[in-house]
């Protein structure tokens, strides 16, 4: 064979698995912008700046709109209020409210909201006759959750994602509703490592004293009037992707469970 045909050949030879490199790559990648593109459609940031813009020029005598609050899955798509010295009971405005008052981002915000309708021990799922955070109540369940998992938060002109990593049924007066600053890297460990520890559902978030927290409270009757419903979320971090993850119940469960076999009704009974 002369050396111009083996050139020829060679040069053939390698054509094809330039081409079949190319060929490969593009399907890699576009796998990749197709997984990425399909793993952050989990939840879609829409945003609320100019709602709570509109929302701060409509503010009554005692009442200061600081920021907006969407979870999802639900119709909690609200402003958020500070406004300490304003009772809040007989409003029936849709909003929630905070009484921590702050200028920047704390590693640790609370926001409370009212349940007025929702507070039997089978508590009813994303109700459209529900407001406040009478919708809060269907991260009851394991198949909602599993759906649900993120809270956005707007805050100061910008949108801010929290993922949740524990839920839970803590008592009132372990709550810390009054938070008015900062948490220590010492506190938040510690206000972290009972939530986690009892959560009804073990979420696959790792979540530590480095990240921010937010904690959304509301009141319940599943163990009786002494007790609150609270979800706990930590913010995305820089370049994590908002996807879906693995969640399960824990034996903390057992409890809710327990007491959701015991009836439908608003319970009022101390226990």
């Amino acid at each position: 064979m002369s050396n111009a045909k083996k050139t020829k050949r060679k040069l053939k030879k390698h054509s094809v698995v330039i081409f079949i490199t190319t060929v490969l790559c593009l399907l890699v990648g576009g796998f990749l912008i197709f997984y990425l593109i399909n793993e952050n459609k989990f939840y879609q940031i829409e945003s609320r700046v100019d709602k709570v813009a509109k929302k701060v020029k409509e503010d009554k005598a005692k009442i200061k709109t600081v920021g907006w609050l969407r979870v999802q899955g639900t119709k909690i798509d609200y402003p958020i209020i500070y406004a300490p010295n304003y009772n809040f009971t007989y409003d029936m405005e849709d909003f929630v409210w905070t009484e921590t008052d702050f200028e920047k981002l704390n590693n640790i915000i609370y926001i409370k909201g009212h349940n007025i309708l929702n507070l039997s021990k089978n508590p009813l799922i994303a109700d459209k006759y529900h407001s406040r955070f009478e919708q809060l109540m269907s991260f009851t369940y394991l198949d909602f959750v599993k759906e649900n998992k993120y809270i956005q938060y707007t805050f100061k002109g910008k949108e801010y994602l929290y993922k949740i990593f524990a839920i839970s049924y803590p008592k009132t007066s372990d709550l810390d509703l009054y938070n008015k600053s900062k948490y220590s890297k010492t506190k938040l460990k510690k206000y972290i490592d009972e939530s986690l520890k009892n959560s009804i559902f073990k979420f696959d978030v790792d979540v530590n004293n480095n990240d921010k927290i937010l904690s959304l409270v509301t009141c319940t009757r599943m163990f009786g009037n002494n007790y609150s419903f609270k979800v706990d979320a930590r913010m995305v971090r820089e370049l994590e992707p908002i996807k879906n993850y693995d969640v399960k119940k824990t034996k903390e469960y057992d409890k809710v469970d327990e007491q959701m076999k015991g009836g439908s009704s608003n319970e009022n009974e101390e226990v």
